[in-house]
């Protein structure tokens, strides 16, 4: 075989090799070029809906900044209105469903359920393209399934603490549980404890406060209503009013000193001498417990830690409604 021979087969196979590589990265180059087209319609079709959603408000503080980023952004630095509205809790009385965020073409956070009470955390201005106020929103805390979303401030009405819809009778607190007693706020409970607690909604707002044996221990949120931690929980009412203490913790103790862990008979004859027991069938659903009657309609209750009593049961929880 000639040296040329030879020579031009060695071109032609480097030649293969050549237009091998060349269409591979030609194919990665199209498959790119694709997916980029692919990612540049996504792109466009966000930004559209994007535009579509955010058009026509702005939150604000009271005036538009001038650093506000791109032809669609609504998003801008909040310090809060000069103003600001008394938080606590407002009747709901808008026919809307509550909004995602502080607009009237924000997406509803559920399309079929519209709050009765609501806790108010803050407000905000909005204003339209043109710089004009457009209306004011809340952000609110949904007291029954604890969500929040935005309502506008026109739908928002004071609950009257005297309203028998809203309110009830608390008793005149006979017994306390370190001195806290049915029918005070829950920022007094918050204020004197000082200390981390968890908001727990199970048919209604329960604030759970640990004790200082049970304050560092780490639990799961959904386990916590049925957790064995030692704690003083709190049942508010909408007026943010307690209408039910309950505490399985020692550093609680009731009026008179008796508390959880003391010796269940010692105890319970102390309150058979002091109150009436209570003695209706009808409601030994409603009090499963040992009961004594604190006032009409207001209730001392003691579980122990055994099935039956015997000298040597404990208490386990006190309650007091």
């Amino acid at each position: 075989m000639s040296r040329a021979r030879v020579s031009l087969i060695v071109i032609s196979f480097f030649g293969i090799v050549l237009l091998i590589a060349f269409t591979n990265q030609y194919i990665k180059y199209q498959k790119l070029f694709f997916d980029y087209n692919n990612l540049s319609v996504e792109h466009q079709q966000l930004k559209e809906e994007w535009e579509i959603l955010t058009k026509g408000s702005i939150a604000t503080n009271g005036k538009v900044s001038e650093s506000v980023q791109g032809e669609y952004s609504f998003i801008q630095r909040y310090s809060g209105m000069k103003y600001p509205v008394a938080s606590g809790l407002r009747r709901y009385v808008g026919e809307e469903p509550l909004r995602i965020y502080p607009s009237s073409k924000a997406p509803f956070v559920y399309k079929d359920w519209n709050p009765d009470v609501v806790e108010l955390i803050n407000e905000v201005s909005t204003q339209n393209e043109e710089g004009y106020h457009e209306g004011t929103w809340c952000l609110v805390l949904d007291n029954a399934r604890g969500i929040s979303g935005y309502a506008n401030s026109t739908e928002l009405i004071t609950i009257d603490e005297k309203d028998k819809n809203y309110t009830r009778d608390y008793g005149s607190g006979i017994e306390t549980l370190r001195g806290f007693r049915v029918g005070d706020r829950i920022e007094k409970i918050i204020g004197l404890l000082d200390r981390d607690y968890y908001l727990i909604y199970e048919n209604g707002r329960i604030y759970e406060f640990p004790d200082n044996q049970s304050k560092d221990i780490v639990i799961e949120p959904i386990e916590r209503p049925f957790s064995d931690i030692q704690t003083l929980d709190a049942f508010v009412e909408y007026t943010n009013h307690i209408g039910l203490l309950r505490t399985s913790s020692p550093e609680f103790p009731l009026k008179d000193g008796y508390k959880v862990g003391d010796n269940a008979i010692k105890v319970l004859n102390y309150y058979t001498s002091k109150y009436k027991s209570l003695d209706n069938r009808e409601l030994e659903y409603q009090y499963p417990g040992y009961t004594f009657i604190l006032e009409e309609g207001h209730m001392l209750e003691f579980f122990i830690d055994t099935e039956e009593l015997n000298q040597n049961s404990v208490i386990k929880s006190i309650w007091i409604d």
